[in-house]
């Protein structure tokens, strides 16, 4: 268990006051391999964790109806910081221990949730998808009871990719998680450099564009957007990522 974590989750329990037992569910996992490598690379300043519980209260706030939250985290293109928001993220909605919380790798192109959680390579969502392996052969645990991952699996090439996102097989597999956990949070390709990406969308509860500030053209996120809504994406909200201070960082907290 990371540092990053442990000190996440006393925070959240300083917060809400220890209320109430903290939510555990029972269901049988395959364990991680436990090599001592850090769940999750770098850092969490007080400013990111606060920016990631808003995210988490906008996303509860806009999908407040369902059972479960199934949401994906994309953006424009490569290179916006998708990842490190849909990780983080994940270790900060589990951090209460009272939600339980499915993160999966769907970056075929550009996969690295694996890496980021000290995983090694396996199975994955693409093994499930072609019939090569089955839902509980591909779930890693990160945290028991409140943490999984499903990583993207071997790698294939993109023309038998696209169709496995329309399948049967992933639509049962988004029904069968989403009844299981609280959160089920998918981190794909960037919207422009993969067709799959828009058309996995319309299967999620919602859709999160991430947005580096500074770099992204605004015609680029236009061409995304309707792309997404073109095969029927609930998009939801975007996430400003890497926002530069202005004015010195110290002054700006106190406006």
């Amino acid at each position: 268990m990371s540092k990053i974590f442990d000190a996440l989750r006393k925070a959240e329990k300083n917060r809400r006051g220890q209320k109430g037992a903290p939510k555990k569910i029972s269901r049988k996992r395959k364990n991680r391999s436990g090599d001592g490598r850090e769940v999750i690379i770098g850092g969490l300043d007080r400013d990111f964790s606060r920016s990631l519980y808003t995210l988490r209260n906008s996303i509860d706030t806009e999908i407040r109806d369902k059972g479960s939250r199934v949401v994906m985290i994309t953006s424009s293109v490569e290179g916006e910081g998708k990842t490190t928001i849909a990780g983080f993220l994940a270790r900060v909605i589990a951090a209460n221990e009272m939600e339980s919380v499915l993160l999966v790798d769907c970056a075929i192109k550009s996969s690295r949730i694996g890496e980021l959680f000290g995983l090694d390579a396996g199975k994955g969502i693409v093994d499930y998808l072609l019939g090569e392996a089955e839902i509980g052969d591909i779930i890693n645990t990160a945290d028991p009871g409140v943490l999984d991952i499903v990583i993207s699996g071997e790698v294939r090439q993109q023309s038998v990719i696209q169709p496995l996102f329309n399948s049967d097989r992933m639509q049962f597999f988004i029904r069968d998680v989403s009844e299981k956990y609280d959160y089920v949070i998918f981190d794909t390709s960037a919207v422009l450099d993969a067709p799959e990406t828009s058309i996995l969308s319309p299967q999620m509860d919602g859709v999160v564009m991430v947005v580096r500030a500074g770099k992204t053209k605004r015609e680029v996120i236009k061409r995304a957007m309707m792309m997404l809504n073109k095969q029927g994406g609930n998009l939801i909200g975007s996430v400003l990522n890497r926002k530069r201070y202005y004015i010195p960082e110290f002054i700006y907290k106190r406006v």
